[in-house]
């Protein structure tokens, strides 16, 4: 994919905001998620042992994942983020663990009680996703989050939940003050066999059009291996978020509010693929 300076016109997101709204029905089609996973920490090509301010996980017996984003304005208080970012999605992945054998998942129950066991200073977005039959739900704070594709077209993009531009909501154990109240925004979207979801923390989603990602997945056709598609896509993100030539979402985000911001923004990149497929 040739990467070069453009302005890319988005359809209009209110047109992936409807949330789909269906009684539950032991008929409905069973699907599963296939995962993939990849991460590029900013600090990678100076210091190889970097783990960034990201965490994520992956269950694939709950059919759950989550993604995570330290605030990196705690590195001004000589605190690192990233360490309360991945003790909530650690905390969240042995609660997951924990559950009985059926026992349903409650994504904004078991995000709370991770947030209540991290100990570490700092604060974090957080995004978690579970397939319930062929129903995508998701809890969500902060500006980590998803897309739907489906046929290679993006038909849904998961809100966004921020103070101002670029101060998100956050998960978080302050200094003085302990934990802070949490506002969870509960979602979900009705997906179908073949579609594909794109997560990730904001270094992804500030460094690429759903369009570019439309793309990705027109030339990787019959390619679709969820760790292939990751990768593929934090490539590109992550080539788009140190060029001075890219008009990114960031710099049209930042214009819109009167910031000049100047091609992407280098930040920590994540990515989660989850292929929808039939549950056999």
């Amino acid at each position: 994919m040739i990467i070069k300076k453009r302005r890319i016109s988005e359809r209009s997101q209110s047109n992936f905001q409807a949330t789909v709204s269906v009684s539950d029905d032991e008929s409905r089609e069973k699907l599963k998620m296939n995962l993939g996973v990849c991460c590029f920490p900013k600090d990678m090509g100076s210091n190889p042992e970097s783990l960034g301010e990201d965490a994520h996980f992956i269950c694939q017996e709950r059919q759950t994942f989550g993604v995570a984003d330290g605030v990196g304005g705690w590195a001004k208080k000589g605190i690192d983020s990233g360490i309360f970012s991945r003790e909530l999605m650690s905390n969240y992945l042995t609660s997951l663990r924990s559950l009985k054998p059926g026992q349903a998942v409650n994504l904004k129950k078991i995000l709370l009680k991770a947030h209540s066991k991290s100990v570490a200073l700092g604060s974090s977005t957080a995004c978690v996703v579970s397939l319930k039959r062929d129903r995508l739900c998701y809890a969500n704070v902060g500006d980590s989050g998803f897309m739907v594709f489906r046929g290679k077209r993006l038909v849904y993009r998961s809100p966004t939940q921020q103070k101002y531009f670029n101060c998100p909501f956050s998960l978080g154990n302050w200094v003085h003050e302990g934990k802070r109240p949490v506002s969870v925004f509960l979602g979900e979207f009705d997906v179908e066999q073949g579609d594909v979801v794109v997560a990730g923390s904001d270094g992804l989603l500030d460094n690429i059009f759903g369009s570019e990602i439309e793309e990705i997945l027109q030339e990787t056709e019959g390619r679709s291996w969820p760790q292939d598609l990751a990768w593929a896509i934090a490539t590109v993100a992550s080539m788009n978020s140190t060029s001075e030539e890219y008009d990114s979402p960031f710099a049209i985000a930042a214009e819109s509010e009167g910031i000049e911001h100047v091609g992407g923004k280098v930040d920590d990149i994540t990515v989660i693929v989850a292929v929808i497929e039939l549950d056999q």
